[in-house]
């Protein structure tokens, strides 16, 4: 018994002495800069009114942004309604206070692209908000993201059944 106490605690020692010798530096994550220049999905054409679908402002605001050396796309207070955007580099997506950004429950708005899903590529509805090959992204801002989930995520039928076949 004693011998297990000794050799457990030279084992810990042994162990803490490894990790002082570690270097347990992370990595720096560079911090975000972007131009100061606001673009405001208003003047895109954006509407407030939880009904236009504002996909096309939005993205368009996004896409001028980034082409343009980048800024924060400003979404002001109101009840945005949008499709799947996708973020470029360089640009900070800024929620106001009282912005609300609501993604469609209109499933074709998400369309089918390919992903890979615990190392097997398969197809997946597009996310709500997504970048590919982006650097320098943010969003920041006191407003509200409302995913709307089970509008527009498929479920498999599989799902939806419970081990005998039959529906929950």
């Amino acid at each position: 018994m004693y011998k297990n106490v000794v050799l457990s605690l030279l084992l810990v020692i042994g162990s803490l002495a490894v990790f002082a010798q570690t270097n347990w530096i992370l990595p720096k994550v560079a911090e975000t800069k972007f131009k100061a220049v606001t673009y405001n999905i208003t003047k895109y054409g954006a509407v407030p009114d939880g009904h236009q679908l504002n996909t096309r402002f939005i993205q368009n605001a996004i896409d001028d942004c980034s082409k343009k050396g980048g800024g924060t796309v400003l979404l002001p207070s109101g009840l945005w309604l949008t499709g799947p955007i996708v973020l470029k580099s360089n640009v900070n997506l800024n929620l106001a206070v009282g912005a609300t950004l609501l993604f469609t429950k209109d499933k074709t708005q998400y369309p089918l692209v390919k992903a890979n899903w615990e190392g097997y590529e398969q197809m997946r509805n597009q996310s709500p908000i997504s970048a590919e090959g982006a650097t320098n992204i943010a969003i920041t801002g006191k407003g509200i993201i409302d995913g709307n989930g089970d509008g527009w995520r498929m479920v498999k039928k599989i799902n939806l059944l419970s081990r005998n076949g039959r529906s929950w």
